[in-house]
């Protein structure tokens, strides 16, 4: 066991691979620096790099020695860098754990038994994105609703909702939008679970739908996970639907929707939750594949579609979800303009009218055809939305786009309500 152990770790050193990780611009004492970060928090430390060293770690893929890596950066960059100076900094990615090394994977494992262990998930952005104090988060809610009714006064529905796409950004950003999605649960709605696609943004597994049974807190409370419909997914799927459940523990996109559900609900019915986190589709995009040609995709939607047509008006699908990123932010050669925004508003449009029909393959292809070009966060949460709602249209409540001038980045994002 001793050999193994390192043997592995003389491998990570050899052969280093960076995980994913987030890539930030800043300037330190006037000189440009790039501060990398865990996004899924497993790490929380920032290490601060210079663009040359960025260079370099674009080859810590896991398929290189250091050798090799010395040769590429001379032959690529035009740079001679000492074995030594590599060395020193796997070292300081080890520690830092931003390797896929048995460091970190020792403490992914600490993490991951704690979580499971635990009864709760607890809110991981409260005091961050936004406000820790329930009377303040509370005064923003009633803010946002405040502002939804000036833009748009509240009309007349076209049917029974049974559904909602809301927006996963940021409040600060997209609380308007919230608001004009979930005011439609003032009208009459005789729900009581709350089954919630979330996009995941960084699962490093290969499981499509991350379940969990924890109940979620946020300042306003705690939101009940209705585990007798998490139990009925998993008798009906051949997999472990769990696998992956670390992911909740840092995602915001089914946060964001519980808090506002607990302002819209609490001390006026009793309700619980489904959580349901949907890995990427990217995949799928590449091979031009439709999720429908996914035997694990396809099963799990049939067995929620199940479970949606027998509970009738009893149950209710959200999607947390935002449409487009597109700019230097997200890995693109040039910053958006006018010309990129007009684009991105016309092609957002084109997937929206696919949801307003419920179509979700005309939904998805209108990404896979431009080989998700918007880089389109919540194709996976409103493609499943779509699939298993019992809904006879959709009707789009608002849409926008939030620019970044800073990063000459955008993200736009969408409600739409879903009727019978």
């Amino acid at each position: 066991m001793g050999k193994t152990k390192k043997h592995m770790t003389n491998k990570t050193m050899e052969y280093p691979r960076l995980r994913y990780l987030e890539v930030i611009p800043d300037e330190v004492e006037g000189e440009k620096v790039i501060c990398l970060r865990d996004p899924q928090n497993l790490s929380d430390n920032i290490l601060a790099v210079s663009i040359e060293t960025l260079k370099i770690l674009s080859l810590f893929d896991g398929t290189k020695t250091v050798r090799d890596i010395q040769s590429l950066v001379v032959e690529r960059f035009g740079e001679l860098v000492l074995s030594d100076e590599i060395e020193n900094l796997i070292k300081q990615l080890d520690e830092a754990l931003f390797l896929d090394s048995e460091n970190f994977r020792d403490k992914k494992k600490r993490l991951e038994s704690g979580f499971r262990d635990s009864g709760t998930r607890q809110p991981s952005h409260a005091g961050l994105s936004y406000p820790g104090d329930p009377r303040e988060l509370e005064r923003w809610f009633q803010a946002f609703f405040g502002k939804a009714e000036e833009t748009r006064p509240h009309g007349e529905a076209p049917g029974k909702l049974r559904g909602l796409i809301s927006p996963h950004i940021d409040y600060g950003r997209g609380g308007v939008s919230y608001a004009l999605a979930y005011r439609e649960l003032l009208r009459e709605n005789e729900a009581d679970t709350f089954l919630i696609f979330g996009t995941s943004h960084y699962a490093e597994v290969e499981n499509p739908f991350i379940l969990t049974g924890k109940n979620f807190r946020t300042p306003l409370g705690e939101a009940e996970t209705d585990r007798k419909i998490t139990g009925k997914l998993e008798s009906a799927c051949g997999w472990d639907l769990h696998d992956g459940e670390i992911s909740h523990r840092n995602e915001h996109s089914i946060e964001f929707q519980v808090a506002f559900l607990q302002y819209m609900l609490n001390n006026k019915k009793k309700y619980k939750i489904v959580p349901v986190l949907c890995n990427s589709f990217y995949r799928l995009v590449r091979e031009g594949k439709s999720p429908a040609e996914d035997e694990m995709i396809s099963r799990f939607l049939e067995a929620v579609a199940g479970i949606v047509n027998d509970m009738g008006d009893n149950i209710f699908i959200i999607a947390g979800a935002d449409m487009a990123h597109v700019g230097l932010k997200f890995g693109d050669k040039e910053p958006v303009n006018e010309l990129t925004l007009d684009k991105i508003r016309q092609r957002d449009m084109l997937s929206l009218s696919f949801g307003e029909k419920l179509d979700a393959e005309g939904f998805y292809r209108s990404v896979e055809e431009e080989k998700d070009w918007r880089k389109v966060c919540g194709l996976s949460p409103i493609y499943a939305t779509l699939a298993t709602i019992d809904a006879e249209q959709g009707k789009l409540l608002d849409y926008g786009q939030a620019l970044e001038p800073d990063t000459g980045s955008v993200v736009s994002y969408a409600s739409m309500g879903f009727y019978i």
